[in-house]
């Protein structure tokens, strides 16, 4: 019997701006560490995947949802020999931000999910109706509503309340070094010119950066490149002419890097269900 192959299928709508989709079913391919500005809400729906979110590694099978905080360094990726189907919600930074505002009434930076791993049967059941309903043709209103009903009941459940040191106060340059690099994704830049930019020694500069983000600098950049390759395929944007606005040295190199990091090629994420 011929093995069933792997379909990738995106989904996001303008008029439901918090939160966008993907559904992978048996997929073998694997990530390399990267992060996301948006919280991230994923459920292996068949077989198991590895998870490793900063420094924790765990097993992510059915029954469970994996919750990955905004700019989180992270991998999930089947065993060995091993494929998985799952599905994945990437929630709006700020507007998970105002929501926990009016949940918690206090102001500030995310407030991230206790742990990675969320063993709920109701919420892992919501889940995969929330993003059933959301790839479907139900109004933009109801798609709304459900994922709004869904994000306060996980951040009620789930969150811890302790809200972290702000990230200048806590990782010293790395903020601004970030801020950086993301706005200069397109161009080669070198750890000399960090370091006199940022009046550091290029060794200390990298060792704080990587133990803050969890990523050199280098691979940073190559995810903010990625991330900004992403908005411009949404827009309409021949993948040829994405690699040469993100500054990759050509459209090969900019497949190979994106497949690496979103699992998927440049066109596949680009094709969405047409309205």
């Amino acid at each position: 019997m011929q093995e069933m192959k792997a379909t990738h299928s995106f989904w996001n709508d303008a008029s439901v701006p918090s939160v966008a989709v993907r559904c992978t079913r048996r997929s073998a391919e694997s990530y390399k560490a990267h992060c996301h500005r948006e919280f991230c809400v994923g459920a292996v729906t068949e077989g198991k995947a590895v998870m490793t979110v900063r420094n924790e590694t765990c097993v992510l099978s059915p029954g469970l949802l994996a919750v990955i905080p905004p700019e989180t360094v992270h991998s999930c990726n089947p065993p060995e020999g091993g494929s998985r189907s799952y599905q994945m919600a990437f929630f709006d930074a700020a507007w998970c931000r105002s929501l926990q505002e009016e949940l918690f009434g206090r102001r500030g930076d995310f407030i991230p999910p206790a742990h990675f791993l969320v063993e709920n049967a109701a919420l892992y059941a919501s889940f995969l109706q929330l993003t059933a309903l959301l790839a479907d043709d139900a109004l933009p209103l109801e798609k709304s509503e459900r994922a709004t009903q869904f994000a306060s009941e996980l951040f009620i459940s789930t969150c811890d309340r302790e809200l972290p040191a702000p990230a200048k106060e806590r990782d010293g340059i790395v903020p601004d070094v970030k801020e950086y690099l993301e706005r200069r994704a397109d161009l080669n830049i070198t750890l000399q010119e960090l370091a006199v930019t940022f009046r550091c020694n290029p060794y200390h500069l990298l060792r704080t950066f990587k133990q803050a983000v969890g990523l050199p600098p280098h691979a940073f950049m190559l995810n903010a490149r990625i991330e900004r390759a992403k908005r411009l395929l949404l827009e309409g944007m021949t993948p040829a002419s994405v690699a040469a606005e993100t500054g990759f040295a050509d459209q090969s190199h900019f497949h190979k890097t994106f497949r690496r990091l979103v699992a998927a090629t440049p066109r596949q994420f680009q094709l969405r269900p047409a309205k």
